[in-house]
């Protein structure tokens, strides 16, 4: 068994840094050594870390590997290893590739391509539809992340929006639902609106408005309430408002099952700058 020593790092961990080093073994961490503590056994491998920091593998929740089917953009392959290189050692897959990661099949075939072409730790979400809940029970929880709902029709036309649908999604697993949330009938709304005005080719800069603020907090607003009546598991995918962030004020960190929030921003913020609302840049 190989042993690899890292030494002489600066190792960021648990809210601390300390100069130490690190025994990797069989691709584990072994030991973590602080100051001039010594090895338990000697290390085939020595890596001198002078002046490095030393910090544990990121885990990004949220990737489009696009693969299968749509690696024209990307895949398994290229995207991986760019994870690697920043520091990410453990990926989230979404469900919206080609064909869409919906049912058992395409989900045993997304794993495959994943043990071929990953270079990092992987996992990936199982995607929801208006009908195929009745398949949640036989998803391994020890290998699937989680079930992606769109709530808002994003890339893939993965909408469910049928309110029994929502009902038997929330109430039918265990498994963490990811929610992207959008309110589509408000959404529409505003489309038409603008379309009366600009015709088919609304301009982009109009796309706040399109998907407005509202939209958001109603479909979040939606997506709290049915995690709270059945007691699932509630992650927000990308909150878009500061409105939404008002929804999670009164949970209580203790519970058992928690709803969190995910905050992908841009550098503006539906035409905000993050500061206004308090956010750090």
């Amino acid at each position: 068994m190989k042993r690899t020593l890292i030494q002489n790092a600066v190792i960021v961990n648990e809210g601390r840094k300390v100069l130490g080093s690190v025994v990797i073994e069989n691709e584990k961490i072994a030991e973590i050594l602080v100051g001039e503590e010594k090895a338990t056994a000697p290390c085939d491998e020595v890596i001198d870390a002078s002046g490095c920091y030393l910090l544990p593998g990121a885990i990004d929740e949220h990737v489009h590997f696009r693969d299968p089917g749509l690696t024209h953009k990307a895949d398994i392959t290229t995207e991986s290893h760019a994870a690697a290189a920043g520091g990410v050692t453990s990926i989230m897959d979404m469900p919206n590739t080609n064909p869409q990661t919906t049912t058992l099949e395409a989900l045993e075939e997304k794993f495959t391509l994943l043990g071929e072409k990953s270079a990092v730790n992987y996992s990936c979400y199982f995607g929801a539809t208006n009908n195929n809940y009745t398949q949640f029970a036989q998803l391994d929880k020890h290998r699937v992340c989680g079930v992606k709902l769109f709530m808002g029709s994003s890339t893939g036309n993965m909408l469910v929006d049928r309110m029994a649908s929502l009902r038997n999604i929330f109430g039918g697993t265990d498994l963490l639902i990811a929610a992207h949330c959008e309110d589509q009938g408000i959404i529409k709304e505003n489309t038409d609106k603008y379309k009366k005005e600009y015709g088919d080719d609304v301009p982009l800069a109009l796309h706040p408005l399109l998907r407005s603020e509202e939209a958001c907090y109603r479909s979040s607003e939606l997506a709290v309430q049915l995690a709270r009546e059945t007691n699932a598991r509630l992650h927000i995918m990308h909150i878009s408002t500061a409105k939404e962030l008002s929804l999670f004020s009164n949970v209580s960190s203790g519970t058992k099952k928690n709803y969190s929030r995910s905050l992908r921003f841009p550098s503006t913020l539906y035409g905000r700058r993050l500061s206004d609302i308090g956010c750090p840049h």
